[in-house]
């Protein structure tokens, strides 16, 4: 676990699939991000467990993203499918939305599961048949290629 020692800082995270919150990150809270934070932190209880980056993201955007953006991204996500795009135009705009979605996928098999949604019918089908069972999700992209 890394920890800050400055009062006011974001001592409350830690290492999660190994991204690291720092003082990198700590310079660009201002104002109200700023004022939220350690708000929060005020009202954590005493040895309450450090945040994992996933828990603080969706935190900040349930805070600052407005809803109707935040369903905006849901239904773009959910209705995003392949069609005439090759597989590495359909994963790169699938991870756009997911990593500002990260909600609509938070755990890696949820965003594989999401990702072989939106294939082709053709590649859906390769896809569902045991070939991506305990793949990554480059992997699973990877298969799709």
């Amino acid at each position: 676990m890394e920890r800050m020692c400055k009062p006011g800082d974001l001592s409350g995270f830690r290492r999660s699939g190994g991204f690291t919150i720092g003082a990198e990150i700590w310079p660009q809270f201002s104002g109200a991000a700023f004022s939220w934070w350690e708000t929060y932190e005020r009202r954590r209880p005493v040895g309450a467990a450090p945040l994992i980056w996933q828990e603080f993201y969706v935190l900040f955007l349930e805070k600052f993203v407005p809803q109707s953006h935040r369903e905006k991204l849901s239904k773009q996500l959910e209705q995003l499918r392949q069609d005439d795009m090759f597989v590495t135009q359909y994963e790169m705009r699938f991870s756009e939305l997911a990593h500002h979605g990260v909600w609509l996928v938070p755990t890696n098999r949820e965003r594989i599961k999401r990702f072989i949604d939106g294939l082709t019918f053709e590649l859906r089908l390769l896809m569902t048949r045991g070939r991506v069972f305990g793949a990554t999700f480059d992997e699973v992209v990877d298969i799709a290629r």
